[in-house]
């Protein structure tokens, strides 16, 4: 039998110590971004969350004037990744994907924009009291003449929170996304944007104990 000493010994001890504590640490994970998993190469799309490039065309319904409304900005929220989303050529319209989605209301015209997947959609919508209605939206490829007509209120955090009535766009997932969470309103301006993402404190900036906005990085 062979003899083991003292060195041995405490080297055997340590190493069951490192294989315990490896195993009682479960490595950290990050789901993946869309971009990370599509093939590349990647492009780099801008901030395109207030350009119109193309009008809402009146696929069933005119346009409607290009008038104010109460509810006219750029709104935001920020989506956690959750698992590991699906690389698809052809992705159904408003899939509610991970990362930082907006939606800018200004005279009669909206925009839905997601930078991380290149989603963007362009509708007219109206505003007539606490109810708002989406129309002219190509997403809705079931029948273009499709109307979602949605309640909106001003949630305690003044964030601007939408209800669905009803809305079949897109099998339902223009509801389930636009319904989702809050929107927060957001500056149009990108100086404004960044001077918003600083800490209202040294305090603040040094804890993280503050509500940072949905756009900041």
């Amino acid at each position: 039998m062979k003899h083991i000493t003292t060195r041995s010994l405490t080297g055997l001890t340590f190493g069951i110590v490192l294989l315990l504590t490896a195993c009682s640490t479960p490595p950290r994970y990050r789901a993946p971004t869309y971009a990370e998993i599509t093939p590349g190469p990647h492009k780099v799309v801008p901030d395109l969350s207030t350009t119109i490039e193309i009008p809402p065309f009146p696929y069933s319904t005119p346009l409607p004037p290009p008038v104010s409304s109460s509810l006219d900005g750029l709104y935001s929220r920020l989506v956690p990744l959750e698992g590991t989303p699906t690389p698809c050529k052809r992705c159904a319209g408003y899939r509610l994907e991970g990362g930082l989605w907006t939606l800018y209301l200004n005279k009669g015209v909206y925009k839905v924009f997601q930078q991380d997947t290149d989603f963007e959609a362009v509708g007219s919508f109206v505003v007539s009291g606490n109810q708002i209605t989406f129309f002219n939206d190509p997403f809705c490829e079931e029948d273009l003449r499709m109307v979602g007509t949605y309640t909106w209120e001003w949630n305690a955090r003044n964030d601007l929170r939408l209800s669905a009535v009803a809305d079949p766009c897109s099998i339902g997932l223009r509801a389930k996304n636009l319904t989702s969470t809050a929107w927060v309103k957001t500056p149009l301006l990108p100086q404004e944007r960044a001077d918003s993402c600083q800490p209202p404190s040294r305090e603040a900036g040094v804890t993280d104990h503050w509500r940072k906005p949905p756009y900041c990085k």
